[in-house]
């Protein structure tokens, strides 16, 4: 006999994510990299085996037919210290809250607990600084991919966001269902007006199908054999095209205001980016983007590099230092941990 509520369940992994842009060197500063958004799709190199260097349309699926399975979207907030510290909808949410001091959870936090409160995007000092985004984890299947499973993009653009979650209120509508319906997910342009920036042309999401909606209802009165489930997204980490440079995390915070000359500036959201926000793959490169800086303008030596790093049983100059990414011995941890080091030292030789 099959086990209710498991043996009916197919899980479908996690082939790989396409992203919405690439990286490129700051102007000001050659040995940061920060992302720019592209007028096509970024893709692992399966992908770009059927589809090309810079495809602009992609033939896709929807797994499975709840949309908070495959396009979940909410308001998040990420710590480099705490990962995921808030979480919600516009009304409410759920925050990572250090027990001691109320506040939301950083790398000084020792015990926390997860607490609801009111989300209030307008009236949030997280989402003012955009340390918080709207966030929505698109998963589908590319049928003429090789490979069982889904691809994911993550977008925080409201222009994507509606155009997706309208076309699939108007096919569950029409058709019933929106589950196995051939579709093709394009990036296309549109000008806009952002408050307080020039009009310009971003490159925004849209699901369409060149053909006739009596033919998309044949298709949809196959029948489904299978209830599938996709893995849920990683929600702990920030999603990989999101959040450039602006997690929440006190360390990085204190290392701006005690910084005796004026900082390297990043180039503006509106001069990199279209309506998306792409930014570094993972917390290391996030986590050498604030260390690396530090450890320059503190001058620290070559021998205080290597006596701090060889706790590890590291050996680290002073000189990898200049580098644009960290060494490969190297964890976001061990730089989590360096950079509260440099804090201290950086307060108790202050003039």
């Amino acid at each position: 006999m099959p086990i209710e509520g498991v043996s009916e369940i197919v899980r479908i992994p996690r082939l790989g994510k396409i992203h919405l842009g690439i990286k490129v060197q700051s102007k000001s500063n050659k040995e940061v990299l920060y992302p720019k958004a592209t007028d096509y799709f970024v893709c692992p190199e399966e992908v770009i085996a059927v589809y090309g260097r810079e495809p602009k349309e992609l033939d896709v699926l929807f797994p499975v037919e709840d949309p908070e399975l495959f396009a979940p979207q909410f308001y998040r907030a990420y710590s480099l210290s705490q990962g995921l510290v808030c979480i919600g909808t516009g009304i409410d949410c759920n925050r990572k809250v250090d027990i001691d001091t109320g506040a939301i959870a950083d790398h000084s936090t020792k015990t926390w607990e997860w607490k609801e409160s009111v989300c209030n995007p307008q009236d949030c000092p997280e989402y003012e600084q955009k340390r918080c985004r709207r966030v929505m984890n698109l998963q589908f299947m590319l049928p003429n991919v090789p490979g069982l499973g889904v691809y994911q993009i993550d977008t925080s653009s409201f222009h994507s966001i509606v155009n997706i979650n309208s076309t699939i209120k108007m096919l569950k509508a029409i058709l019933g269902r929106c589950q196995g319906i051939p579709l093709t997910l394009a990036l296309g342009p549109v000008t806009v007006s952002p408050p307080g920036i020039k009009q310009k042309t971003v490159y925004i999401m849209h699901l369409k199908k060149n053909i006739k909606i009596a033919e998309l209802a044949r298709v949809a009165m196959l029948p489904v054999s299978q209830v599938l489930a996709i893995e849920a997204p990683d929600v702990e980490e920030p999603p990989d095209d999101l959040f450039p440079g602006r997690l929440i995390d006190d360390a990085k915070e204190k290392s701006k205001k005690n910084r005796a000359e004026k900082p390297v500036e990043s180039p503006k959201d509106e001069e990199l980016f279209g309506d998306d926000l792409p930014w570094a793959d993972d917390p290391l490169l996030k986590a050498w983007g604030i260390v690396a800086p530090t450890v320059k303008r503190l001058n620290l030596t070559d021998t205080q590099v290597k006596k701090w790093f060889g706790h590890y049983n590291i050996e680290i100059s002073r000189a990898e230092f200049d580098g644009p990414t960290p060494p490969a011995k190297i964890t976001d941890d061990m730089l989590s941990k360096f950079q509260d080091m440099l804090d201290d030292y950086e307060e108790k030789h202050k003039s």
